[in-house]
């Protein structure tokens, strides 16, 4: 089989904020798509995203850094050309979850803030 044609970069971290804040600047430094999110055991987790080498490569990197500034960077990896089947094994239902997420918060209505 192929290797595919879009890199794979992964982060694992401890918390559920230093993940999200690794997330939020891979997702507003380059083009990519967050693929999965993981509890790998208690207390850590895991997130991949997807797209071309340059763009993972640039979100892992601004990603970890996020990671470090709330919390515990496990491990960080970029992967240029996986194999279908490795891809594959990220395919769990978590990118359709996080889609529908996403599209929630995007209907959600605006709220000004505290009052």
């Amino acid at each position: 089989m192929a290797p595919t044609e879009r890199a794979i970069g992964i982060i694992e971290t401890r918390g559920v904020v230093a993940l999200t804040a690794g997330i939020e600047a891979m997702m507003k430094t380059a083009d990519v798509r967050t693929v999965a999110v993981e509890r790998v055991s208690s207390g850590y987790l895991a997130a991949a995203v997807q797209g071309s080498l340059a763009a993972v490569r640039s979100a892992i990197e601004a990603g970890s850094a996020a990671v470090r500034q709330y919390g515990e960077l496990r491990a960080a990896q970029v992967y240029p050309k996986p194999h279908d089947r490795a891809g594959a094994l990220l395919d769990n239902g978590t990118a359709a979850r996080l889609e529908r997420g996403f599209a929630a918060l995007e209907s959600a209505p605006q709220s000004g803030g505290p009052e």
